[in-house]
């Protein structure tokens, strides 16, 4: 068996675990009940206003809960693997601890396309009863939303190649809160009154957070929906690329630490 091989046999297997894992089960039962539940929601509003709530509503949703699957599943993928031993039976086989972690991630990227796939179909469908035109521009989110996914379920894999669950989740969320803050954390660089003004000390700090956090603002398309501004897909384009050079440098970095990790 060859190293592509080894890696979607592990992917594949990965994937066939996760759809049966109940936390991701009772995760996605919520997620398409709140989604739905947006037609409810836009009842509450003027009439006018209810076609921007299940807009806006229902992407944020996808979004949101699709972010807390690719950190809840991103890190019980590979901590089952240790609390059930039966990564001693995996890495005494003939395969790469590096085919491990990427076999992990590729069943973790087939489970963010399901679930990306099922929550958009929903939505699509609240679109059509609330009579929302369909545009092109919907597509468009939902790619970026997927392509936030792995990222941030990239960030979940790395932090639980060396660390505990709780922990892990932790961090990951954090990168994701400080990812959604950094045109803010920006702006305050520059700006003449705020945090870094009456603490310069504090300037090369901020700069860092800006130079080597994602900023996952780019792959927001929110805005530019309820607004109806066309958005070219060599935007859409870029901002995939821009995911995946972090998701390459996360993936690299997790296989580098569990290929030293030592199991006792």
């Amino acid at each position: 068996m060859n190293t592509l091989n080894r890696i979607w046999a592990v992917g594949l297997s990965t994937f066939k675990e996760a759809v049966k894992n109940r936390a991701f089960v009772g995760l996605m039962i919520g997620s398409l009940a709140m989604i739905v539940a947006s037609v409810l929601l836009s009842e509450l509003v003027v009439p006018d206003q209810q076609k921007r709530v299940v807009q806006n509503f229902g992407l944020s949703f996808i979004s949101f809960a699709g972010v807390l699957i690719a950190i809840t599943m991103g890190i019980l993928l590979v901590y089952s693997e240790i609390n059930k031993k039966t990564i001693y039976t995996i890495i005494s086989k003939p395969i790469n601890r590096w085919e491990f972690v990427v076999g992990k991630y590729i069943g973790m990227v087939l489970l963010l396309a399901t679930v990306t796939t099922m929550l958009s179909i929903c939505w699509f469908i609240v679109l059509k009863y609330r009579e929302v035109s369909f545009r092109i521009e919907y597509i468009y989110s939902v790619v970026l939303v997927f392509s936030t996914l792995s990222l941030i379920g990239s960030v979940a894999i790395f932090f639980s190649s060396f660390s505990s669950p709780v922990l892990s989740g932790i961090f990951t969320f954090c990168i994701y809160i400080i990812g959604r803050q950094i045109p803010f954390i920006e702006q305050l660089l520059t700006a003449r009154k705020g945090l870094f003004a009456s603490m310069p000390s504090l300037k090369p700090v901020g700069n860092a957070v800006v130079s080597v956090f994602p900023d996952l603002t780019v792959f927001d398309l929110t805005k530019q929906i309820l607004l109806e501004i066309e958005i070219p897909v060599s935007f859409v384009l870029q901002s995939s690329l821009y995911a995946f050079s972090y998701v390459f440098f996360f993936v690299a970095v997790s296989c580098v630490v569990f290929s030293r990790r030592e199991f006792v």
